[in-house]
């Protein structure tokens, strides 16, 4: 390599002519590419893999000598023939695997060629296919094979001929032809490669490479003497080592020992020296992906092919590639599987399983090494730029240096002190930036205490040091040329400082009542927004200090300004366009805006790289790249979607630093971290990748009710509802995203429709658990994202339905329903029986009343009636006068009483003709004028036999005092509702007539006050009766019926008033 001497000026140390030469291998050295290593601590089932396929639902199947594993990218299920698997397959020693027109697995075996597995990978049923005369092979067999198309051919030998098997399924196999060979001839090995075209290529080690079509016509034989004998390097004919046709009909093919590869085309029917490929390397293994890219391994070890000596990638148009990088993962490849060869490779090793991602974003790494995560190496404090072809960057002690984005050139700067004429010493080394004067302005500090601020001119190199008596911690360039910086004394405080770059003079700050505004803050950036507002980040929060008025802001979390400040402690502040404010602190970052109080905070559940945010970078588009203490993250603000980027990626380290991010104007972006400097364009890392639809791999439900755990890995077939019973009180389901490129860092979202109202970010957590869910059907939404941030457009969905309890099924439900209305209507039919009875009962009990006991007691008073007439004697006539009297009376109330039992005379209706009758029987003889009043009372109701005989019973002893010992000559009854309540009103004018009657009485009455008038009035009406007991009565049929009393005196007379609830 030819290395050119450039001059340079002398204030700069030439680093790296271009970025091939810094150290040797150091700076540009091939990275070591990011692996995922799976063992036997993983679950792998034995170390030693022999073949790997990509099922059509997306999983990853392995074969091994001790098993068949299928992994999800996060664990393994093993297929066996040990008793003690649960998931079997006819033998453990597995020699290859392919995939048949059924989408099913074809699993060969080591032991033998008399059989082999055909396995769904989706519900796991296994057919174990034998090789027998009663399935149609005859002879040994000897191979078995499956062409592109999933068609499944064996070959058999037999004493005379052998024979090629086309497999038609169900244990059936189909001969297509016979192939005679000579008596005694012995055949060691053989080989058949079903081609795409239907017919077979039929390599033998007697002799050698013959080409059959499908009925077993010869049409080609490369006889061992004849020109196109391969021969090279070895002996034909022999055994195949790569025997393999590609997408383009190609068929690639080697022997083992043998130098060279040879191309057999079947369409010429003719074999050719592979001349593109070198001459001296012996060929011992080929893979395919999906895209028809071929991996080549070669080897000097002709017996067992290893360990590997190279890897050559063929594309299909041909060209080639080198790719003795992977041998660095290992040299002893057994396997390899490939959606694309370029992007990421899934290996079988001597060790086990290793997924390698081949393909690292254009990232240039400057003063970077190969470290490991805990490790740490040149330290980038500070960048900036002239935005064309000058960028600076800033280590943390020892060093700043210039690079040349268009020449790729990187210089140290020399530094010397204007006063000694030494180099300058760097320490705490912390932001820089170009002022408006044209210097580089930069931090330092002596002893880990005093601050230093450098004036570095491009043009002499040399440096001026303003010393301070504190450690600066950050500083900004206002527009004006002031330089705004902020320090940190001995105290537990902070310290704002400003520099007059023409007076050369510090002066520290204070506000307008001469106190320090960051006397309880720790700063740690500073930024002069557009409107000449300092806006200061400390562990404090955010301070906000107009320098014109001397006035100062802060912001808390949780301090009453009605904030979402994300944390205290904040690291960065970036002002945008729209002159909003975009906080990094220690819990995501927030974008606020001063003018309106508006707040949005983002953080990692919502999908950033790492919750310490620490740079902001905007791009053209108006996206962001945030630089973290853990990876870097592309933030759409429009979309509110991140895509995320790590060392595996092709970064020289995840963790960054503050102040270290830049941009220039040709549109790369500088970010700088723990390891050196990184320079990329947008468009080299941000790139539309096609993202798979996540896949189910697992479920299970824990039964309450058996207290077991039930799991299933197969048929899990989202097409149909889980059901979920009743007793099921928590149910999972594990998933992947089908992709492989760093399964381990693949990122999912779920949103189980009606639960959650929107998608709930996961992180890298693959599992759903969900616990006592209510009762309904629900459906679950899951959407995965590589490592990146790459989301897929389509989401997995799982219809689930979730039983309730017996108690609350419909069958229940309605059984209950329709058990509740028959025992209802029973003991309604029963009651309605009962009443009946009842009704009948009183019926024929007051009928036998009225006939026997009525009879009875007119019969008496008729008699005495006419004895009286007969009998002489005044004492006997005396005497029946009463017995008549009595008797009349007796009959009165029989008939009161065979009225209230007769459920015939249950209506309102009867009640009032009753009331009438029996006003009518006092009153009228009495001369007693009496106005029935009934308002809007239907009149039809039926009513309950005690309401009826105590309202009647009631109104009968009113009335029969007033006819009895009452003045009144008018009495008023009203019946009527008022509200939800039954009012009866009895009213005479007793009080009128006995004050026109007796007027003595009625001066001493009125002598009284108006209250000991009505209690007098009322206990002469009780005293009036024999003993008293009428009112007492009608008291107690009141409290019977739940009626209240009123016995008043009015202005005419007494009142008897009687409220209940409504019935009519």
């Amino acid at each position: 390599m030819l290395l050119v001497i450039r001059f340079k000026p002398l204030c700069t140390i030439l680093l790296l002519g271009f970025l091939l030469f810094r150290q040797g291998s150091r700076s540009y050295a091939q990275p070591t590419l990011p692996e995922e290593h799976y063992s036997l601590n993983d679950g792998l089932s034995d170390r030693m893999i022999s073949d790997i396929v990509k099922s059509p639902n997306g999983l990853i199947w392995i074969g091994t000598s001790n098993g068949l594993n299928r992994f999800d990218g996060y664990d393994f299920v093993t297929f066996s023939n040990t008793p003690s698997s649960p998931y079997k397959i006819s033998d453990a020693n597995i020699r290859g695997l392919s995939m048949d027109r059924e989408g099913r697995l074809v699993i060969t075996f080591y032991s033998s060629y008399a059989l082999f597995d055909l396995l769904h990978p989706a519900t796991h049923e296994r057919t174990t296919v034998r090789l027998l005369p009663d399935n149609g092979i005859q002879g040994t067999p000897r191979d078995i094979a499956v062409d592109p198309s999933g068609n499944i051919y064996a070959i058999s030998l037999s004493n005379t001929h052998f024979s090629v098997y086309a497999y038609k399924g169900v244990q059936e196999f189909t001969e297509l032809f016979q192939i005679p060979i000579r008596q005694g001839e012995y055949i060691p090995h053989l080989s058949l490669l079903p081609l795409r075209d239907g017919s077979f290529l039929l390599n033998d080690s007697h002799n050698g490479l013959r080409h059959f079509n499908a009925n077993g016509q010869l049409l080609k034989h490369i006889q061992k003497e004849g020109p196109e004998a391969p021969g090279k390097g070895g002996s034909y004919p022999g055994l195949t080592a790569v025997f393999h046709q590609d997408i383009n009909g190609k068929v690639w093919y080697s022997l083992r020992g043998q130098r060279g590869m040879y191309h057999y085309l079947p369409g010429e029917r003719r074999l050719e020296y592979a001349e593109q490929l070198p001459t001296g390397k012996r060929y011992t293994r080929i893979w395919e992906d999906l895209t028809g890219n071929l991996l080549l391994a070669n080897s000097a070890n002709t017996s067992s092919g290893f360990p590997l000596e190279g890897l050559t990638c063929i594309r299909p148009d041909g060209k080639q590639f080198d790719f003795d990088h992977l041998l660095s993962t290992s040299k002893y490849i057994v396997s390899a599987a490939s959606q694309d060869f370029f992007e990421n490779l899934i290996l079988g090793i001597d060790t086990g399983l290793k997924i390698v991602q081949n393909q690292q974003f254009k990232i240039r790494k400057l003063l970077a090494d190969q470290l490991g995560s805990d490790q740490r190496g040149a330290i980038m404090r500070g960048v900036t730029g002239n935005g064309t072809d000058e960028v600076y960057f800033a280590r943390e002690v020892d060093a700043w240096y210039r690079f040349n984005p268009q020449t790729f050139e990187l210089d140290t700067l020399q530094m010397i002190d204007e006063q000694t004429g030494e180099q300058v010493t760097l320490s705490c080394g912390r932001n820089i930036e170009i002022g408006t004067d044209g210097y580089i302005w930069g931090l330092s500090c002596i002893n880990g205490r005093n601050g230093r601020l450098l004036r570095y001119d491009r043009t002499t190199c040399m440096v001026r040091t303003y010393l301070f008596d504190h450690k600066f911690t950050a500083f900004t360039i206002a527009r004006n040329g002031t330089i705004w910086l902020i320090a940190e004394p001995d105290t537990p405080s902070g310290l704002l400082v400003s520099f007059d770059p023409i007076a050369e003079r510090f002066e520290e700050y204070y506000d307008w009542e001469s106190n320090n505004p960051l006397s309880e803050a720790t700063p740690r950036y500073i930024l002069e927004a557009h409107d000449s507002i300092l806006w200061i980040g400390t562990e404090n929060g955010l301070y906000s200090i107009n320098p014109n008025t001397r006035q100062t802001r802060s912001y808390q979390v949780g301090n009453g300004n009605d904030n979402q400040l994300g944390s205290n402690i904040i690291y960065v502040i970036h002002e945008d366009e729209q002159h909003r404010l975009w906080l990094g602190t220690t819990n995501g970052f927030n974008i606020f805006d001063p003018h309106n109080n508006n707040w949005k905070h983002y953080n990692q559940q919502d999908a950033l790289a790492s919750n310490i945010v620490c740079g902001f970078v905007p791009t053209p588009e108006g996206k962001y790249w945030i630089s973290t203490y853990n990876g870097l993250s592309f933030f759409d603000p429009d979309q509110q979607t991140f895509r995320n980027f790590y060392k595996e990626d092709g970064l020289s380290h995840d963790e960054f630093n503050r102040h270290s991010f830049y941009t220039d104007l040709l549109g790369n972006i500088y970010l700088g971290g723990v390891n050196g400097m990184n320079i990329f364009r947008t468009e080299d890392l941000v790139k539309e990748v096609k993202t798979p639809t996540p896949v189910l791999t697992f479920f299970s439900r824990y039964s309450n009710d058996q207290d077991s755990m039930i799991r299933r890995i197969s048929n899990l077939n989202t097409d149909h509802t889980f059901i979920i019973g009743p007793d099921d009180t928590q149910f999972t389901f594990q998933y992947t995203l089908p992709n492989y490129t760093t399964p381990r860092r693949n990122q999912f979202k779920t949103w189980l429709e009606g639960i959650d109202k929107d998608y709930i970010y996961q992180g890298r957590d693959n599992t759903s658990n969900y616990y006592n869910l209510p009762a309904g059907d629900y459906l679950l939404h899951i959407k995965g994202a590589d490592a990146n941030g790459n989301w897929s457009s389509e989401a997995l969905t799982i219809p689930i339905h979730v039983n309730p309890p017996w108690y609350k099924t419909y069958a229940f439900i309605i059984s209950g329903a329709l058990v509740f209305f028959l025992v209802l209507y029973s003991l309604f039919q029963y009651r309605l029986n009962r009443r009946l009875e009842m009704e009948r009962m009183r019926t024929k009990l007051s009928s036998d009343l009225h006939d026997e006991v009525s009879g009875l007691l007119a019969s008496i008073a008729m008699r005495t009636d006419i004895l009286q007439f007969k009998t002489q004697d005044a004492e006997n006539q005396k005497d029946l006068k009463w017995i008549g009297e009595v008797s009349r009376t007796a009959m009165s109330k029989m008939s009161d009483v065979i009225w209230s039992i007769d459920s015939r005379r249950d209506k309102f209706e009867d009640l009032l003709i009753r009331m009438k009758e029996h006003a009518a029987e006092i009153l009228a003889p009495q001369h007693i004028d009496y106005r029935f009043k009934v308002d809007h009372l239907d009149t039809n109701n039926r009513l309950k036999v005690d309401l009826r005989q105590n309202l009647y019973f009631i109104f009968k002893e009113a009335i029969n005092n007033i006819g009895k010992h009452s003045w009144a000559t008018e009495v008023q009854i009203h019946l009527h509702n008022e509200g939800q309540e039954f009012v009866m009103h009895i009213e005479d004018n007793g009080k009128e007539i006995r004050k026109q009657r007796t007027a003595p009485e009625n001066t001493r009455q009125a002598a009284m006050s108006g209250r000991e008038a009505v209690n007098t009035l009322i206990q002469e009406r009780l005293s009036s009766t024999k003993t008293g007991q009428g009112l007492s009565n009608i008291r107690m049929r009141a409290e019977r019926i739940g009626a209240s009393l009123q016995l008043a005196e009015s202005d005419r007379g007494f009142v008897v008033r009687i409220r209940c609830r409504k019935f009519a």
